[in-house]
């Protein structure tokens, strides 16, 4: 039980941090490459059918290499995790991070070229990081999420189920993961340009690691449990001291001798 428990809150919590690489994926690619959105297809078609119609042929073929990319992406991912024993949830921030560095190679004209490995790389990452704690959910893009999120909370709000009340926190901190990488993105390429892609290496550096604190973290068997998930999670935990862990049995111990001592006072 206390697994599956660990297990369903690391899958969320690492699930909110993707969303924030996806976001500080899609602010990079937009604000550098003429509002172009590099983790999504929809925007894409409609430029493409109205230069299509305007017989700018070039830029159609800019934008069809940009759709065959993410389909890539797409059939990667899905090739790779069905088909392979290969760790997908390393390998996606991989191909993250490697895609950021190549964008920061290419040039912003034309603009489309520039982010073509995000248009790979956020399908990919689409394909791996789907969904956490029982729930669908996209980290490239938010509205489903945000239509979810709403629901959740209205469904909830309705029945008091407390299940409802769990989507509409998944939903809502991804929706929420997802703004915090666009601001973050923001403000890099404000500062970088288009070198703010190696800003993008923090929040993916980040989901590797899982930090536990705290006095709970002084019981062995909690430790063993969240190191056995991490490992499963390809995350590597980090672990305070024991001899700085201990502020819960402090706390425990505490009360008892004051409840003690009350009860001492009463019974006298």
């Amino acid at each position: 039980m206390v697994q599956k428990v660990i297990r369903d809150r690391l899958d969320a919590i690492l699930h909110w941090n993707i969303s924030l690489v996806g976001g500080f994926l899609g602010a990079y690619a937009i604000l550098l490459h003429a509002g172009n959105f590099g983790s999504a297809q929809t925007g894409n078609l409609m430029e493409m059918g109205a230069e299509l119609v305007s017989m700018e042929w070039f830029n159609v073929l800019l934008r069809l290499a940009a759709l065959v990319l993410f389909g890539l992406g797409v059939a990667s991912a899905y090739l790779l995790t069905n088909f392979t024993k290969i760790n997908m949830r390393k390998l996606a921030l991989w191909v993250d991070a490697v895609a950021l560095a190549l964008a920061s190679m290419l040039p912003l004209e034309p603009a489309l070229v520039g982010i073509y490995p995000i248009f790979f790389a956020s399908a990919f990452q689409w394909g791996v990081y789907s969904g956490a704690d029982g729930f669908n959910s996209a980290t490239i893009f938010m509205t489903n999420n945000f239509k979810q999120s709403v629901l959740g909370w209205l469904q909830y709000g309705l029945t008091k189920d407390k299940e409802f009340k769990r989507k509409a926190i998944l939903y809502t901190y991804t929706v929420i993961s997802f703004f915090l990488g666009v601001v973050l993105g923001a403000w890099a390429v404000g500062q970088f340009g288009i070198y703010s892609a190696y800003v993008g290496f923090l929040p993916l550096a980040a989901a590797r690691t899982f930090i536990a604190v705290g006095g709970v973290m002084s019981n062995g068997y909690m430790r063993k449990s969240i190191t056995e998930i991490c490992r499963y999670k390809s995350l590597h935990p980090c672990f305070a001291e024991v001899k700085y862990s201990s502020d819960n049995a402090t706390g425990n111990a505490f009360g008892a001798f004051m409840r003690y001592t009350y009860e001492s006072l009463l019974g006298s």
